[in-house]
C-alpha cells in the first residue's frame, strides 16, 4: 500500500510540474482577450532539402532557435549547448529545430554540412531555411525577432530557444548563454517527455 501511495505522489509530482510551465504562445487581442496559438510550419526546407511541415512535429517535444552559420558571436557557444542537450535528451520524440536568418548563404548544401559536424543525426537535429519573410513570419510565432547588422558581417538575434510541448504550445524560454537556464531547459524538457 505504501509503495502504490509513493507511486501515485511520484505520478502527480510530474503532472504538477507540467501544470506549472505556463503556456505562452499567446497573443492579446483588440478585447484585451488571450488568444492560444500552436506553432505551424510551412514553406521550409532542411539540411536534406526536404520540406519542413507540421507533420514533423507531430506529437514531439522539441525546441527551437534562430541562428546562421557564418555567426562569429553567440552561434558557437550556442551550437555546443545544443549538442550537449541532444547528448543529454536521448529520446524519439524530442527534436531541436535551428532556423537560419542567413537564407542567402545558407543554402540546405551548408546547412548539411555545418550538420554534420555537430554528430547529431538529421532525425533528431533539423536545420531549416527559407525565404526571409517566412522566416520573419516564423521568428513572430516565436516571439523573438532578428535583423542584420549595420555593416552586413552579423546579424543581431536571440541566445534564446523555446521549449515547445506536443500540442505545439511553447511552454517556456531559455538563454542558452547562462549554464543555470540551460539545466532547467533539460529539466523542463524531460517534464515535458513525461
Amino acid at each position: 500500500m505504501k509503495r502504490f501511495i509513493l507511486i501515485c505522489f511520484i505520478a502527480l509530482s510530474c503532472n504538477m510540474k507540467q501544470d506549472k510551465l505556463p503556456i505562452l504562445s499567446y497573443s492579446v487581442n483588440e478585447n484585451g482577450i488571450q488568444e492560444y496559438y500552436g506553432i505551424h510550419y510551412k514553406g521550409f526546407k532542411n539540411q536534406l532539402n526536404q520540406d519542413f511541415i507540421d507533420s514533423n512535429i507531430y506529437d514531439k517535444v522539441f525546441i527551437a532557435n534562430f541562428f546562421f552559420t557564418r555567426c562569429p558571436s553567440i552561434c558557437p557557444p550556442m551550437r555546443q549547448q545544443l549538442i550537449n542537450i541532444s547528448e543529454r535528451i536521448d529520446d524519439e520524440d524530442f527534436l531541436i529545430i535551428s532556423h537560419t536568418i542567413d537564407a542567402a548563404n545558407d543554402t540546405p548544401e551548408v546547412l548539411k554540412n555545418y550538420a554534420e559536424v555537430t554528430g547529431i543525426s538529421s532525425d533528431r537535429w533539423q536545420f531549416l531555411t527559407a525565404s526571409e519573410d517566412q522566416t520573419k513570419a516564423q521568428a513572430k510565432q516565436y516571439m523573438t525577432n532578428f535583423k542584420p547588422n549595420e555593416d552586413g558581417t552579423d546579424f543581431y538575434h536571440s541566445s534564446y530557444v523555446a521549449l515547445v510541448d506536443k500540442e505545439r504550445m511553447i511552454r517556456g524560454f531559455y538563454d542558452l548563454l547562462k549554464p543555470k537556464e540551460v539545466e532547467l531547459l533539460k529539466e523542463d524538457i524531460k517534464v515535458l517527455l513525461d
